[in-house]
């Protein structure tokens, strides 16, 4: 049965305010294991865990003409990585964490630390992707992995892939749980319960996005690192997601619904640490009520996401009507297709992109940036040539602003959280205005 422990907690450290200095009795949380849990569904939400799953699949399912799986996956990575860093409070628009991701392959220093903190969430949920695919059991040493490739870019890199050995908390005061919304489980516990959890994700219990809610769920509630615990959390959503075949290709950002729902966010975890029995009636309705607020931030994220996957693809056709008759694979063709993943390269890592040689990748960049689709500048004190495709940038900020509003259209209603500004009106070369 989930229970809360009774702790005392006092002072440790000198120079803290006359409050800080009180000590206080807390209750920390201790959650039910998960394996062997049979979970009761009332109809309506198994009805809408299978739409919001369907949605997955149409995502995955309908693939792009005219750019490549990888460009589209890197693109809807991006978006969910940036999601679930604006939920921690890591704000970096599209064109700022494009220039930081082209600095540091410059080897160019990058004063930008909130860019590279998030361009280090890209690096984890790659990870994550990476161990997905690998199709081995998840075993602890993955989530290491994935949290050390979050935390190896942060303010904290010591922390990173450590289990934390202390009790910590949530909101409240930095010094003391006396105050905290929310109390973990000691640190005595996490083996068990971290254990229990790896059981679970390597389970099939429930269906895919049951499972990956519930695993998200759970892991929040540990708490088991020092810092970076939100972000990993999410990441093991889309472990899960991509283990169980639910989205082999593309990655729903449904960190950015979240971002938006955050109230419903935290209220979903919250309802979800229930005090009852481990097999009552009481946990699943909790449970369920956690479930709403996922499955219906996953259904969102699914149709928002294959709408801009689209309009991507209508974008690339029209450069292609601005270029011309384009040889099938040449390197002008296959840097079309990359672009929607790389909006800014340079001469060099666009040969790596597209597997060509630099002269022949360059001679690429110069016949699309003749009819604007790639435009050049400087970047960085040492004033790096690379090129940027604005509209890929307006695309990805249209998704963010898209995903800030409950109608999904900023120019109806106010996005309910801040987001970038809205790009400056580019006619599409279809004739069509990008919808932003």
């Amino acid at each position: 049965m989930a229970t809360h422990l009774r702790r005392r907690w006092d002072p440790q450290f000198e120079g803290m305010s006359r409050r800080d200095r009180n000590g206080c009795w807390y209750d920390a949380y201790l959650p039910d294991p998960l394996d062997r849990w049979e979970l009761s569904m009332p109809a309506d939400v198994a009805a809408d865990v299978a739409d919001a799953e369907q949605a997955v699949r149409n995502l995955n399912q309908n693939g792009t003409a005219h750019i490549s799986l990888e460009g589209l996956a890197r693109f809807l990575l991006r978006a969910e990585s940036v999601g679930s860093s604006r939920i921690e409070g890591l704000e970096a628009a599209a064109r700022r964490l494009a220039n930081a991701e082209a600095g540091i392959a410059l080897g160019s220093p990058v004063d930008d630390r909130v860019a590279v903190e998030v361009l280090g969430n890209i690096a984890a949920m790659e990870s994550a992707i990476q161990v997905a695919v690998r199709r081995q059991p998840f075993g602890l040493e993955d989530l290491l992995v994935i949290h050390r490739e979050l935390m190896a870019s942060s303010s904290t890199p010591h922390l990173a892939g450590v289990i934390r050995e202390e009790q910590n908390w949530i909101g409240g005061s930095s010094f003391t749980p006396c105050n905290a919304a929310f109390v973990p489980p000691p640190p005595e516990y996490l083996d068990g319960l971290l254990s229990d959890l790896v059981k679970y994700v390597n389970g099939d219990e429930h269906s895919p996005l049951v499972h990956a809610a519930i695993a998200h769920a759970q892991f929040e509630t540990l708490h088991p690192f020092a810092d970076g615990n939100g972000r990993t959390g999410r990441a093991l959503v889309h472990v899960i997601l991509r283990s169980r075949g639910l989205a082999p290709a593309f990655v729903p950002p449904i960190s950015l619904v979240l971002a938006t729902r955050s109230d419903d966010y935290v209220a979903g975890l919250t309802a979800f640490r229930h005090t009852a029995g481990a097999d009552s009636a009481e946990r699943s309705e909790a449970t369920v009520e956690w479930l709403r607020i996922f499955v219906a931030a996953t259904r969102r994220a699914c149709i928002d996401a294959l709408t801009y996957s689209r309009q991507i693809d209508e974008l690339v056709a029209g450069w292609r009507q601005r270029l011309g008759r384009i040889r099938a694979k040449s390197s002008t063709d296959l840097l079309l297709r990359v672009l929607a993943g790389a909006p800014i390269v340079t001469a060099e890592s666009a040969s790596g992109l597209i597997g060509r040689s630099t002269a022949r990748t360059t001679d690429a960049i110069n016949a699309l940036a003749e009819v604007g689709i790639l435009q050049q500048r400087n970047l960085g004190r040492q004033r790096y040539r690379v090129f940027e495709a604005p509209e890929v940038l307006d695309l990805f900020t249209g998704l963010e602003r898209s995903l800030a509003s409950v109608t999904g259209d900023t120019r109806r209603e106010p996005p309910v959280r801040r987001v970038p500004h809205r790009p400056s009106r580019r006619r599409s070369p279809s004739g069509n205005d990008p919808q932003i």
